[in-house]
């Protein structure tokens, strides 16, 4: 059974969702020309920086906070955080790549894997887990509005 997501939590789940599909759409333009991979590794530069940055540091500064005291939430925070960490990493050699020309493949690949497992955690494991050690603490957080309105988000 699964239970509703909690709503102060809902707009980082529709963040996840657009994230996904970023995630998938850099992935299987890896596999395709030059041209292609530059395209879809500048739209995903871009949805980093309008997009995943702030998310990043919603969750670092408004529902990481809440569990960080609570033991068994140490081990799934030092991975989310280390998630983060690899993820600025891995955009970092991104926009690199195509500051020289090209973006690479593997980057890609590994870009869009590490995205997608970060967000599966955080779905699956780590926001459950937030919604049942501080369920009462999530009403007073506070998320930026989001515009969806512009294209590609």
């Amino acid at each position: 059974m699964s239970m509703k997501r909690n709503d102060a939590l809902i707009p980082l789940t529709h963040d996840h969702h657009h994230a996904l599909a970023q995630a998938r759409r850099l992935a299987l333009a890896s596999a395709s020309t030059t041209d292609e991979r530059k395209d879809a590794a500048s739209l995903f530069v871009d949805f980093y920086s309008r997009d995943t940055l702030v998310h990043f540091r919603e969750e670092e500064e408004t529902v990481f906070p809440l569990v960080i005291d609570r033991k068994e939430a140490e081990a799934p925070l030092k991975r989310l955080m280390m998630d983060h960490l690899r993820i600025h990493g891995c955009v970092r050699r991104l926009t690199a790549e195509l500051a020289e020309g090209d973006a690479q493949p593997n980057t890609m690949k590994v870009l869009s894997e590490l995205l997608e497992k970060h967000i599966r955690f955080e779905e699956k494991s780590f926001f459950p887990m937030v919604e049942d050690l501080a369920r009462s603490d999530l009403v007073s957080i506070e998320l930026a509005p989001r515009d969806r309105t512009v294209s590609g988000r």
